[in-house]
């Protein structure tokens, strides 16, 4: 994989202009391949396990909705992530010492996670990256890696009675230590994306959140590759705004939708990292509205004077996983014009 890695990716740094990218997991349904495999996913529920015709057809989708991706005019996708089970614990399955317990409503959406049931110390059993990635590197050559966040992964697990680690900070650390053992891993790949949301989600209780800035410098200490993080589904103060800004990563993600008003508190600051726009409404407070091009675009002309696009990415403010298929390419269509427009 590493070797892979190399050989086909290459950083973002040193480029420019505005990249198009997307959040999350892209929807399974709604082509021929990815109806099969929801069926025999069905059938392995039901104790009918093929698991090499699962993974075929796994990786047969990866294939087709990265190519989609890209010919919307997604320069920067992620790997689909077709085979993870959720958007927020999904790493655990390649690590020691959890296990998964029931299913948990995401914040306000109607998509589910696998509450991590914390048992013993968590160690690595492989790598995080899974066989897709080097799949999705065979239609693409940029790919880059997204993770759920070491923070909001410890906010969605429960510390088992066997558990070695006493509080919140001690799990999300060790979730840190997990990533950053995958990170030491990796060369040559374009960008590691952490989604955070429990850093802003509606609902979500704050007073831990302090611990992020330390949380990621020790994760990140002495590593070369280009990191962003991504937070969204709720808003933003200017405190917590000055917070994020002040991460060790090259690109902080800010929800667009959710908080119009982020525009504003961007304006009063000052620094040198590239902003992703989550400009597109990923749909996930129950309702679709597909934005106007110009409107897309007028936005972005006035975010020129105190972002810098060059080092920037526009995207959808979350993931498009919970739309209909031929929503979420007409979403990412939108990303990859109005980047190409922006762009002329």
């Amino acid at each position: 994989m590493v070797l892979a890695l190399e050989r086909r990716a290459s950083s973002l740094r040193g480029r420019y202009k505005m990249k198009a990218t997307l959040v999350g997991p892209y929807p399974r349904i709604g082509s021929e391949c990815g109806d099969k495999l929801r069926k025999e996913l069905n059938r392995s529920y039901e104790g009918a396990d093929n698991a090499e015709l699962v993974q075929s057809l796994m990786k047969d989708l990866t294939r087709e909705v990265v190519k989609e991706m890209v010919s919307a005019g997604v320069d920067l996708p992620n790997c689909g992530l077709i085979s993870v089970h959720d958007e927020l614990t999904w790493p655990l399955e390649y690590a020691d010492g959890v296990e998964f317990g029931g299913m948990k409503k995401i914040f306000h959406t109607n998509t589910h996670f696998r509450e991590a049931i914390v048992n013993d110390k968590i160690r690595r059993k492989e790598s995080l990256l899974g066989d897709l990635f080097g799949t999705a590197l065979e239609v693409h050559p940029t790919v880059k890696v997204e993770f759920p966040g070491p923070y909001t992964m410890a906010k969605h697990s429960v510390l088992g009675k066997d558990s070695p680690y006493r509080s919140l900070e001690e799990l999300a650390e060790a979730y840190a230590k997990l990533f950053r053992e995958e990170l030491s891993e990796l060369k040559g790949v374009s960008l590691v994306q952490f989604n955070e949301p429990s850093i802003i989600a509606l609902g979500t209780r704050s007073e831990n959140r302090s611990m992020v800035p330390e949380l990621y410098r020790k994760m990140l200490n002495g590593l070369n590759l280009p990191i962003a993080l991504w937070t969204f589904y709720g808003k933003y103060s200017r405190e917590l705004v000055d917070m994020l800004l002040s991460l060790p990563v090259d690109v902080i993600g800010f929800d667009f939708v959710w908080d119009p008003n982020i525009d504003d508190l961007l304006s009063k600051t000052s620094h040198g990292k590239g902003i992703g726009i989550g400009l597109i409404d990923s749909g996930d407070r129950g309702y679709v509205q597909f934005e106007a091009l110009d409107q897309i675009l007028d936005r972005l002309a006035k975010l020129k004077g105190y972002v810098d696009l060059d080092k920037s990415f526009l995207s959808s403010n979350a993931t498009l996983e919970h739309l209909p298929r031929d929503y979420a390419r007409r979403k990412a269509a939108l990303i990859g014009e109005a980047t190409r427009r922006i762009n002329q």
